[in-house]
């Protein structure tokens, strides 16, 4: 499942991602899938060409960067960039 927030922005080419599989090949040969949610909060804007994989959960007013990959949460308040994506601003949201 995916939720996204009020008020985004999603840039071209975004992949969000719920499929999970095994790393273990024996595993993975049976087939065998399952899904982890995906959050966006509200007031985001999500650069072009991010990926963002599952289970993570992106808080209130964030902003990731073009290119990005999201691996772990994003905490509300904040900008993200890079591979994988850290957060390298904290903002304040009430200017």
């Amino acid at each position: 499942m995916v939720t996204i927030g009020d008020d985004c922005f999603i840039g071209p080419n975004v992949s969000i991602y719920t499929a999970c599989h095994s790393t273990n090949p024996i595993e993975r040969n049976t087939r065998k899938e399952w899904a982890r949610p995906v959050s966006i909060g509200n007031n985001c804007w999500i650069g072009g060409s991010v990926t963002i994989l599952p289970g993570v959960t992106i808080g209130d007013n964030v902003t990731i960067g073009a290119g990005s990959v999201v691996v772990k949460d994003i905490p509300s308040d904040s900008i993200a960039v890079g591979n994988p994506a850290k957060v390298v601003k904290r903002i304040n949201s009430q200017e």
